[in-house]
């Protein structure tokens, strides 16, 4: 009850917000989940939400009656309770599966958005190359290890996928602070999406395959840059109807609200630095509202 009232009280500044005629536009074509944020942020979207909620416990009560195994049950629980990376989140309901070559984010979507699964170099992906040196030597001398990414269980298949992740779904990660200073004094000067996306390390082990899947934003551009890549002809990514290598010290731009898979085919890890950036086509303005507290803690536990 207490996440409700939280829920509750965050969504009427969002409403209030939504409502100024410069936002008018965002608040009808951007969705959390299959809920428009406008509708999300009102009083009938805070029903349907508690409506919602009892209808679960109430299934996962019938669901874990007729179960046999705790594991059934815990893989049941899974479903009905899903975490974006960490964050349980308050309600939630599962995208009709598109076409690769349209955009589907799991979670936040602004529709009307004309976007592409892949973008060419910009000033920011040679940004990142002309630094590469700099987060390379950083990550190298780190006495950090990686940990399992949030989805290696969910996703890769065979091999493992790691990451050390510098700013994530709770923020900034202020264990990193002294390692990587120079990263972080780098990612600055970048329009870093922190409100609904990530900067982290990723590694793949070799033989892995992270099966198809859309990420849980369109509000983004996803930066890899290729920090160890020794097999860059073994190592590829699918984004849309279209695969590409990395390569070390380069940089690839993509939207991954596109259905994306990867494939390391090769025999030593690779690693990669994954930047989340603003999308370009969003309105200034939008991105400082959508920048807010209140829209990072929206609908989160």
């Amino acid at each position: 009850m207490n996440s409700l009232i939280k829920h509750f009280l965050n969504s009427n500044k969002i409403n209030k917000l939504l409502k100024n005629k410069e936002f008018e536009d965002l608040a009808k074509n951007l969705y959390w989940y299959d809920l428009s944020i406008m509708f999300a942020s009102s009083k009938f979207g805070l029903l349907k939400i508690l409506l919602w909620r009892i209808s679960k416990k109430v299934s996962n009560l019938f669901s874990f009656l007729k179960m046999n195994s705790k594991s059934a049950y815990s893989e049941n629980y899974q479903y009905q309770n899903p975490k974006n990376y960490g964050s349980e989140t308050i309600y939630h309901k599962i995208i009709e599966k598109k076409l690769p070559n349209f955009s589907n984010p799991s979670i936040w979507n602004l529709k009307k958005l004309n976007s592409k699964p892949w973008f060419e170099s910009d000033k920011w992906s040679r940004y990142l190359e002309e630094n590469c040196k700099v987060i390379k030597d950083e990550f190298f001398s780190s006495d950090y290890k990686t940990t399992e990414h949030p989805g290696n269980q969910m996703l890769a298949e065979n091999g493992k996928w790691s990451s050390i992740t510098l700013i994530g779904a709770q923020g900034k990660n202020e264990n990193f602070k002294n390692s990587f200073s120079k990263t972080f004094d780098l990612l600055k000067k970048m329009p870093i999406n922190e409100t609904y996306g990530f900067v982290s390390f990723s590694k793949l082990s070799p033989g892995t395959h992270i099966k198809p899947h859309t990420g849980s934003s369109n509000l983004r551009l996803r930066y890899h840059l290729g920090i160890d890549v020794p097999e860059p002809d073994m190592v590829k990514i699918r984004v849309g109807d279209q695969t590409r290598p990395w390569l070390e010290d380069k940089c690839i731009i993509f939207d991954d609200s596109y259905e994306h898979e990867v494939f390391h085919k090769g025999k030593k890890d690779r690693i990669v630095f994954i930047v989340d950036l603003w999308h370009p086509q969003i309105k200034n303005s939008y991105v400082e509202l959508l920048k807010l507290n209140e829209f990072k803690k929206f609908g989160k536990i």
